[in-house]
């Protein structure tokens, strides 16, 4: 498993945010509307993409308030991959990007 560090504007990051919002839609229903204005992928300069035989399984990032503050954001394995410690890959890899 490798990973990359990358911004909101890497084309695999888009397409795991587009898999991850499908799955939200369907869990928030009417409410995710509302949940969906918080979760935009402007000024998101940290984000980790984990391939997978060079296949972006997930993604995970962070949104920097200010010098101190961060949100994590957009936190998201591919279902087909899910159960095999790949979480791990993104999640790691997202604690680690502000070293």
């Amino acid at each position: 498993m490798t990973t990359t560090r990358t911004t909101s504007e890497n084309i695999d990051f888009q397409k795991l945010v587009i898999l991850l919002d499908e799955v939200l839609r369907s869990r928030d229903g009417e409410d995710h509307t509302f949940y969906a204005q918080h979760n935009t992928l402007d000024k998101i300069n940290h984000v980790v993409v984990c391939y997978k035989d060079n296949v972006a399984i997930g993604c995970g990032a962070f949104k920097e308030f200010d010098s101190t503050t961060v949100e994590i954001k957009r936190m998201f394995v591919h279902p087909d991959f899910r159960g095999i410690r790949n979480s791990q890959c993104s999640f790691k890899r997202t604690g680690n990007l502000g070293k």
